[in-house]
């Protein structure tokens, strides 16, 4: 049995090289950076996760080992209500928006490049 474990290991391994080597042999120098690069990132990151994997995993042992009794459930938390506070007496809609202003003069524009024209001689 464990003869057949080393070679099918070896076997695969050797698809791996053969699968490897074709495709290298067949992509662009881009593309060779671009699959690198990924590896090269997994690489970097498998680390990182197997010791915050093994942290998690200890921590919640504990966790469960230490964990207190749930509180019965006869027992709740104080509520405290807040009250508004009391409003006055209502208010006409023009206070809620502010004074009202006067409405504004007339607006007078000026083209650039034209004459300007007097509003007294126009008829």
């Amino acid at each position: 049995m464990k003869r057949v474990l080393v070679i099918l290991g070896l076997g695969v391994i050797a698809f791996a090289i053969t699968l490897g080597v074709y495709v290298g042999s067949h992509l662009s120098p881009e593309a060779l950076s671009v699959l690198t690069g990924a590896v090269c990132g997994v690489g970097a990151v498998l680390p990182a996760a197997l010791v915050a994997g093994l942290a998690l995993l200890r921590r919640r042992g504990r966790d469960d080992v230490e964990r207190m009794p749930a509180a019965p459930p006869s027992v709740y938390p104080p509520v405290i209500v807040v009250s508004p506070p009391a409003m006055g007496p209502p208010q006409s809609p023009s206070s809620l928006y502010g004074p009202v202003l006067p409405a504004a003069p007339p607006r007078q524009f000026t083209v650039i490049g034209d004459d300007p024209l007097d509003s007294q001689t126009q008829p």
